[in-house]
């Protein structure tokens, strides 16, 4: 086999976070267990360097409080900084026509901020082109 063929749709534009280098960026929707809609259409930063799947600010993590994980099953991350607690809960998101059940995380202590990690990028196909400054859903073409 000498390659595969991709098909780019539903391409986003990079969030511009810093003068340099802005970021490749995914849309999604957010719905807690109840099947309520929390957010719509949220552009979100993809970062490998996240293990998780999706990091919330501690306020939008609130609306997702009735599905909240067990103390003991928080997941914990080592960084350079040291070993970071994670409040879990359960949550679906959609993204294009894909919707997937996962978990949401926001730190126990300090604010967090928007990050979709890499247990939600290894499930998709996309395609990062940092030429026209925009991340793709692929299909195969």
């Amino acid at each position: 086999m000498v390659g595969r063929l991709y098909r780019a749709s539903r391409c986003i534009e990079h969030l511009t976070t810093s003068r340099k280098n802005p970021a490749p960026t995914l849309e999604i929707t957010l719905y807690n267990m109840l099947g309520e809609k929390i957010v719509e259409n949220m552009k979100i930063p993809i970062d490998t360097g996240y293990e998780g799947p999706i990091m919330l600010t501690s306020e939008l993590y609130e609306t997702f409080m009735k599905a909240e994980l067990p103390r003991t099953l928080w997941r914990t991350y080592k960084t350079l900084s040291g070993t970071i607690v994670m409040r879990t809960a359960r949550a679906v998101v959609k993204i294009a026509d894909m919707e997937l059940e996962t978990f949401v995380e926001t730190p126990f202590f300090g604010s967090g901020k928007l990050l979709m990690g890499r247990e939600i990028i290894n499930k998709l196909t996309i395609i990062i082109d940092g030429k026209k400054q925009e991340t793709c859903i692929a299909e195969m073409g």
